[in-house]
């Protein structure tokens, strides 16, 4: 009974994370209608432009862009494993949020409500990988003994 509570309680955690990230990045932050797309190919020249230039950047803009989105993505590290056990190895997951972030970025470029940038990818990843660390230090470890002969 206690497991099915928990098991129920992490998909509504899982779910309503979701629901909150499509909001935030598809509608959130004031984002409006562009009128051109913009967009970023190059690994990390974003990330090196604020970091160079922190000067030039308010601070709540800066650690937004640099740790937050590396933040926002460290609950779907820890919570796609538990859920999904053909995620609970680190380069599926990584590979499946590289997907999953190129999908987002795309829709972001194409419907001008974002821009296609790579370095969001490469730190939303982070923050995945991030995630999926604290898992493998405390549910994973856990798993893994239980499964011991």
């Amino acid at each position: 009974m206690q497991l099915k509570l928990v098991s129920r309680a992490t998909w509504l955690l899982f779910l309503s994370y979701t629901l909150l990230m499509i909001y935030l990045l598809f509608f959130g932050f004031s984002r409006a209608t562009r009128t051109e797309r913009l967009y970023n190919l190059t690994p990390f020249k974003t990330i090196w432009n604020y970091i160079a230039d922190i000067q030039y950047y308010n601070l709540d803009i800066w650690i937004i862009n640099l740790f937050g989105n590396v933040a926002a993505f460290v609950p779907f590290g820890f919570l796609i494993p538990v859920l999904f056990r053909s995620y609970t190895k680190w380069y599926k997951l990584m590979n499946l949020l590289f997907w999953a972030l190129l999908l987002v970025e795309s829709i972001q470029f194409i419907f001008k409500v974002g821009s296609f940038d790579v370095d969001d990818i490469i730190l939303n990843v982070i923050g995945g990988l991030v995630g999926y660390t604290a898992y493998v230090l405390t549910i994973g470890r856990k798993m893994r003994c239980r499964n011991l002969p």
